[in-house]
């Protein structure tokens, strides 16, 4: 017993210094960004993405519009602190909003400007 409690003692203390050096989620880097924390778009973005990939093509139009108010809610704060990075993100967002909401685009086509803007989001500099 005595044994046991001590492989897990060493098992314990092993995996606590090891924890700091575990990655973060991808989109940790947008808290990083230029333009603050855009983790609220990116976690809208990556719903309007798993939407499209499921088919749910009413439901996308309905969470990348939300998207589209929340960017222009906070766009003229977010220009202001870097405008190079938020004509990138503001360029790639008219991009999906169109495509999601072109009456003939692909999901393919959904799927692929949806994904550049999340891509964008999770690395905005």
């Amino acid at each position: 017993m005595r044994k046991l409690l001590q492989v897990f003692m060493v098992a314990t203390i092993s995996m606590a210094t090891l924890a700091p050096t575990i990655a973060p989620p991808a989109f940790a880097a947008t808290r990083l960004s230029k333009l603050g924390d855009l983790t609220p778009m990116r976690v809208i973005i990556a719903d309007t993405l798993s939407l499209v990939d499921v088919g749910d093509i009413k439901g996308a139009i309905k969470r990348i519009t939300e998207f589209e108010a929340t960017w222009d809610k906070n766009a003229s704060r977010l220009k202001k602190l870097d405008v190079r990075t938020w004509k990138k993100l503001d360029g790639a967002s008219d991009v999906a909003l169109s495509t999601v909401r072109y009456p003939t685009a692909t999901q393919d086509e959904m799927k692929k400007d949806v994904g550049d803007l999340l891509n964008l989001l999770d690395n905005p500099n």
